[in-house]
């Protein structure tokens, strides 16, 4: 699961204005919201969002075949070639996922 940052104009209670947040997601699960003028933020309880990466995690492991079969179907060369290295890379992959997500890093 990625973690992906936004920048989006919305309105700081603090501010009492439409400032530029930045916008924090661990996959589909809202993070953090901060603004980037006066600095306050509003952050999803660590528990929370480890709930929700699970069942985002389980929905992956379940879609998987799904998505291989459709890999494959649209590029067997590129599929094939690429297979070996994912197989390979893949525990680290998840092993990050959950380190940033458990750490609270790459979100700052």
């Amino acid at each position: 699961m990625m973690t992906t940052k936004m920048e989006a104009e919305l309105f700081c209670l603090h501010c009492k204005e439409d400032t530029p947040h930045t916008v924090v997601y661990v996959g589909q699960s809202l993070k953090r919201i901060k603004c980037n003028k006066c600095g306050s933020a509003l952050e999803i309880k660590k528990d929370k969002l480890i709930e929700h990466y699970a069942v985002d995690f389980i929905e992956r492991v379940f879609t998987k075949p799904y998505r291989m079969t459709k890999e494959l179907e649209g590029d067997l060369k590129k599929f094939i070639i690429s297979l070996p290295i994912r197989i390979i890379t893949k525990p680290y992959r998840i092993a990050k996922e959950v380190e940033d997500l458990i750490s609270g890093r790459k979100d700052e």
